[in-house]
């Protein structure tokens, strides 16, 4: 695995690996997670990509495992677009978002059947 993660999750490097698959991209990308719900405010949305740099953001805070790793999934999915030259819109209802949102729901669904733990409620310190 060689995506750049900055953070410790138990079971993160396994879904990562199975999005690859699926997804299919190929790039190697910065994955931030974040846990500040205030940066989410800044840039409007709970995760994004961003094309200049291929990196992602992902606000983990006190979001379940099972919803962090789908907004993930989303954005690794656009990743992929990324490199099959599709531009990035963003727009919401459009076909890339539609496929994004489509495909991370369907790796979430089967992932939570490999590890159920990702609906438990995380324990803040």
């Amino acid at each position: 695995m060689s995506d750049n993660i900055q953070i410790e999750d138990e079971g993160l490097e396994g879904f990562l690996e199975y999005c690859r698959e699926i997804i299919q991209y190929e790039s190697e990308t910065k994955i931030r997670i974040f846990d500040d719900h205030e940066v989410a405010k800044e840039i409007k949305a709970m995760a994004c990509f961003i094309p200049k740099t291929d990196e992602i953001w992902v606000l983990r805070g006190s979001r379940v495992r099972a919803d962090w790793y789908r907004s993930l999934a989303h954005e690794l999915v656009h990743l992929r677009q990324r490199e099959q030259g599709i531009k990035m819109d963003g727009e919401d209802g459009s076909d890339i978002e539609n496929e994004a949102n489509s495909l991370a729901a369907v790796i979430l669904r089967e992932w939570g059947r490999r590890d159920p733990s990702i609906y438990e409620i995380p324990v803040t310190p």
